[in-house]
């Protein structure tokens, strides 16, 4: 399908494709409830949204400003109430919510290496008590029964200085929240020669605890463990909680793009093209999620892809000369590879080319292994539903596959909710735009039910105009968040989406069982 132009605005699409055919039966759709607009656009003004079912209030990170936002839903209308107290050397970069509790992550980008904090507020948006965190908290989540606090301090570096990441876990206290036990956890124990052997991605002369970056927290149903993505190193750390502890560290493995099913469309010039390539593809998932299924736990990731300094095209990498032909080679165009990996023999060449994500969504055991992936479902399904808009950027309008030689749709969040007797996965595509919804109630063939997309497209579009931003609708889903019937507002399970470029919180209504 390759319409010359046309726009939609929160459309559905089910296709029978992919790794899982959608059954009408079984289909599970979204429908557009409301609106938090922030009127900032392109400059993070909502990337990430939580909602306090104690309250029923609504909060979002915005970086804009920066602040975090209070709203509340009135039917099909939002209304902002206030921001948090939060002084001007305080930027936030992540909020969660539990019972009476509101927990906001901050830095100060102005000092080196970003020092973090994390400041608890009541329920009556009162300052209760700030507690030390480590190096750019990037995260903070409450465990499901509310006891802890977990913080994945990033660490990234700045022109400056290059910190170490870390853990902060908070043990509350509920009755005095301000004398809750703050314990710090690092990496250091790690040993980065034995990491690398087992599969743990690290960058060259560094050591595991400064080259890791703490990204995003999941927890277990039963508030036992927890497991934190670390994107970079495509690796995941499993946290034993009342230890205080990092337990492991899985790798993540590498997908094949040159077996059936696992292709992808490698070509920024060339329109829908999802072939084989003799790539593979690391991980490294950025948002994860977890889900008890027949008392077994599971990591679902959004595969991403993150590179730091290291990236190089493909027609300007160095191969070995025995690693692709000059038709493979070609084949590849301008894709994103890695210059650090893949040299197997230690020559200083690629022998075997390593691409950045994994342009799909995937579920692992809590032992890391994994039981199943979605192949390349999100570039067929986006190939199908939006023609010659496949693979657009989102901050450019006129920007028709320029993101396929750099991570392709990328997906970015994700969630897991049930409703009814079933289990839901939710995956932002942040470069394309949209959702993926699959039905993950058994995570060993988990089934593609319906793509959602509220984004304008139009051939004549240009975002430098205020009118064309308007039209845009929703660019950049960053944060996602569920609301399930019991715990909503409007007594319908609900997904919540901060979008960073076009600067809104779109409610959704989940319909169809």
């Amino acid at each position: 399908m390759r319409p010359s132009s046309f726009t939609y605005l929160a459309m559905t699409f089910t296709a029978l494709m992919g790794q899982g055919q959608a059954q009408a039966a079984d289909r599970l759709e979204l429908a557009p409830l409301a609106v938090y607009d922030t009127g900032i656009f392109n400059k993070s003004a909502a990337e990430i949204v939580v909602y306090n079912k104690t309250s029923k209030l609504f909060y979002v990170v915005n970086g804009a400003t920066p602040s975090v936002d209070v709203f509340r839903l009135n039917g099909k209308t939002t209304e902002r109430l206030l921001a948090l107290s939060l002084a001007p050397s305080e930027a936030p970069t992540s909020v969660a919510t539990y019972g009476k509790l509101i927990a906001v992550a901050v830095h100060n980008p102005a000092l080196d290496g970003r020092p973090g904090k994390i400041i608890l507020f009541s329920n009556n948006h009162k300052r209760i008590a700030d507690f030390p965190a480590g190096f750019l908290p990037d995260m903070v989540s409450f465990s499901p029964d509310g006891k802890y606090l977990l913080v994945a301090n990033e660490g990234e570096p700045d022109k400056n200085s290059d910190p170490e990441g870390s853990l902060t876990l908070i043990i509350i206290n509920s009755k005095k929240p301000n004398m809750s036990i703050i314990k710090q956890i690092d990496f250091k124990g790690f040993k980065a020669n034995e990491l690398r052997k087992s599969g743990v991605r690290i960058s060259p002369g560094k050591s595991f605890s400064q080259d890791v970056e703490p990204e995003y927290i999941a927890f277990s149903a039963d508030s036992r463990r927890a497991w934190v993505s670390l994107q970079e190193n495509n690796a995941l750390a499993e946290i034993t909680l009342n230890k205080a502890e990092i337990t492991r560290i899985m790798p993540l493995g590498l997908k094949d793009h040159s077996l059936p099913g696992q292709g992808m469309d490698p070509n920024d010039n060339d329109g829908i093209n999802i072939i084989s390539v003799p790539v593979m593809g690391m991980y490294m998932p950025d948002a994860i999620a977890a889900m008890n299924i027949g008392g077994k736990s599971y990591i679902l990731t959004a595969n991403e892809g993150d590179a730091r300094d290291e990236d190089v095209k493909a027609k300007k990498a160095k191969f070995d000369k025995n690693a692709l032909t000059k038709s493979q080679i070609k084949s590849l165009g301008k894709l994103r590879l890695s210059s650090t990996d893949g040299d197997t023999d230690h020559d200083g060449d690629i022998d075997v080319p390593h691409s950045y994500g994994a342009r799909s969504f995937s579920i692992f055991s809590d032992k890391g292994k994994l039981v199943f992936d979605s192949g390349d479902d999100f570039e067929q399904i986006t190939a199908e539903r939006l023609g010659e808009f496949f693979n657009s950027d989102n901050k450019k309008a006129a920007s028709a596959d320029k993101r396929s030689d750099n991570k392709g749709p990328e997906p970015e969040g994700i969630t897991v909710g049930t409703v009814g007797e079933r289990t839901f996965a939710f995956v932002t595509l942040e470069r394309v735009g949209g959702i993926m919804v699959y039905d993950v109630s058994d995570p060993y063939a988990p089934v593609f039910q319906s793509y959602y997309v509220s984004r304008t497209f139009g051939a004549d579009m240009d975002f430098d105009l205020i009118d064309d931003r308007k039209k845009a609708g929703f660019l950049g889903p960053e944060g996602i968040y569920f609301i399930s019937a019991k715990d909503s507002p409007t007594k319908k399970p609900l997904l919540l989406v901060a979008n960073e470029v076009s600067g809104n919180v779109e409610i959704l209504e989940i319909n169809g069982l």
